[in-house]
């Protein structure tokens, strides 16, 4: 086995050596990469398997925490009988009368093929996974592991979910989105031709959108608390600003994300969203009031026109942050200052609109803020809060 020099040792799995090498320097095309050494049986000798990892802007914490999640993903291939140099004689393989278990290891390792491919993320892959532990315990707590796949029925995947979201606490929410994962598995053994119809299909999902948990709006004291605490903690700088972006213009976290520093205009105070980047497809354009303007100026700094405004290290990058950024940066903070976990980032959008009503403006003021496609759809997102208004008489002496 080589023994490289300049190259740190991750892991070492049976004859394997998983490498991490990381240029001097990470300009133009130069990026990190871990590799190991597999014998080809076709050309007799040892060939280097090489998986880019992305720059993480030289945060070299962050490429190592990337390095070994790669190699454990390898390692896991490599025990299922992964050829790198091509396809294994003894390679897993399914067809009609495979059994549930052996059709859901078939998925995941073809799953793990396509993170290595970046056809997928990271977190999808690690979804994959939990959703497919949680199946597996469900057969086994029924005895039911050799379940031929083309028995599989509606009634099935249901009592599974029912079961599970009573075992662990889920919400509709949660029951949803793995009954959403589950069907992509199936499609993909429609795909393989090993199923001619996805049982998920039949299945209806909860109905949550009159839950008032979803758009539990802030009380003034929580708002006023959790605005304190994101002024005075630099550690969360870029999360205040997107809050305020929030709060104040109703911009959506998702579209957050996609903001660059080009779509600014300081001299007119403007920010403009442009249609490929919103969510119902029509461009936006935003007046900043001076507070934002000079928040955004001095957040933005002196970096190129053409980076995201938004990024990691509460600074503008040159790479697009993933749509989970703000949420995971919001429950880092509720963590951090034991805050409650009724209070949503999202509800921050909401909440301004209740108290603007409150204030005396007008639905349609808000729905054009919110940029809803009716007034049903504004007032279904404060309809919980509203109801604990004390109602007032009219202020007509008419009578």
């Amino acid at each position: 086995m080589r023994n490289p020099k300049q190259s740190l040792l991750i892991q070492t799995w049976g004859d394997y050596d998983f490498y991490l090498n990381t240029p001097k320097e990470l300009t133009g095309s130069n990026k990190p990469f871990v590799y190991f050494y597999y014998f080809n049986f076709k050309t007799n000798k040892s060939e280097r398997i090489r998986r880019y990892i992305s720059k993480f802007d030289g945060n070299n914490r962050k490429i190592l925490r990337a390095a070994k999640q790669i190699v454990e993903e390898q390692i896991s291939l490599l025990k299922s009988g992964w050829n790198p140099n091509g396809k294994h004689e003894n390679a897993l393989e399914i067809n009609y009368s495979s059994n549930l278990v052996e059709c859901l290891d078939f998925w995941i390792l073809k799953r793990i093929e396509s993170y290595n491919n970046k056809s997928i993320g990271h977190t999808a892959l690690k979804n994959n996974k939990i959703l497919v532990n949680h199946y597996k315990s469900y057969l086994e707590s029924l005895d039911s592991a050799i379940l031929k796949v083309q028995n599989v029925t509606k009634l099935h995947i249901k009592d599974f979910l029912d079961h599970k979201a009573f075992e662990r606490n889920w919400g509709k929410v949660t029951w949803n989105t793995y009954l959403v994962d589950i069907g992509t598995f199936f499609n993909f053994l429609i795909d393989m031709r090993i199923i001619k119809e996805n049982p998920c299909k039949q299945i209806q999902k909860k109905t949550t959108r009159w839950d008032s948990s979803r758009f539990k709006v802030f009380e003034k004291n929580e708002l006023l608390d959790i605005s304190e605490k994101l002024h005075s903690d630099k550690n969360f700088l870029g999360l205040l600003l997107a809050t305020k972006f929030l709060f104040k213009y109703n911009i959506r976290p998702i579209e957050l994300t996609r903001l660059q520093i080009k779509e600014v205009d300081f001299n007119k105070s403007l920010l403009t969203i442009p249609a490929s980047k919103t969510k119902n497809g029509n461009e936006a354009v935003f007046l900043l009031d001076e507070q934002t303007r000079l928040f955004l100026k001095q957040f933005i700094s002196n970096a190129p026109s053409d980076y995201f405004i938004f990024g990691s290290r509460n600074k503008p990058s040159s790479r697009q942050v993933c749509s989970e950024f703000f949420g995971q940066n919001w429950r880092a903070l509720r963590k951090k200052y034991n805050i409650s976990p009724h209070l949503k980032l999202y509800a921050l959008k909401h909440t301004s609109n209740y108290y603007d009503i409150e204030n005396g403006a007008s639905y349609e003021e808000i729905r054009q803020r919110n940029r809803h496609s009716n007034l049903q759809v504004t007032t279904l997102y404060i309809r919980e809060r509203l109801f604990k208004n004390i109602i007032k008489s009219t202020n007509s002496q008419l009578f």
